[in-house]
């Protein structure tokens, strides 16, 4: 049995990152799941998170991703999202800031006409931008 798996992961606009890879860790609306070679066939959608991807030499390579779509068969694991980002490439203030202003958007009086549900997302995706920064750091 294969002990590896080929993953790429597609966004608009951006190269696909294609990868050899012993495991990849992430979140769907369920809860934490963890791909590992021979996994069963599966589709699922994703939440914005922090996606950790264990290379084949071991180390982890960590991304943040947005809201996406990954299917998984024969040891492919084809992950189309709406973002990627590896930790150096994100705004880390500018991330703070988004969150601020989701969660001051948020404790606003509900009366006035406001999507909560996307400024939910949006806070999801500004948290797990720095969480991606944060465990990069350390």
């Amino acid at each position: 049995m294969d002990k590896t798996l080929k993953v790429n992961i597609i966004t608009p606009g951006a190269p696909t990152i294609t990868e050899e890879i012993q495991a990849l860790h992430t979140r769907s609306q369920d809860g934490e799941v963890e791909f590992r070679a021979n996994h069963t066939p599966i589709i699922l959608s994703t939440v914005p998170t922090v996606t950790k991807i264990i290379k084949l030499d071991g180390s982890n390579a960590i991304y943040f991703t947005s809201s996406g779509i990954i299917m998984i068969k024969d040891n492919l694991i084809n992950f189309c999202c709406d973002s990627a980002e590896t930790p150096d490439k994100i705004d880390f203030n500018r991330a703070m800031q988004a969150k601020e202003r989701a969660e001051a958007r948020l404790k606003e009086d509900k009366s006035e006409d406001i999507d909560e549900d996307r400024l939910k997302l949006a806070l999801a995706r500004s948290m797990s931008r720095i969480e991606a920064v944060n465990i990069y750091k350390s």
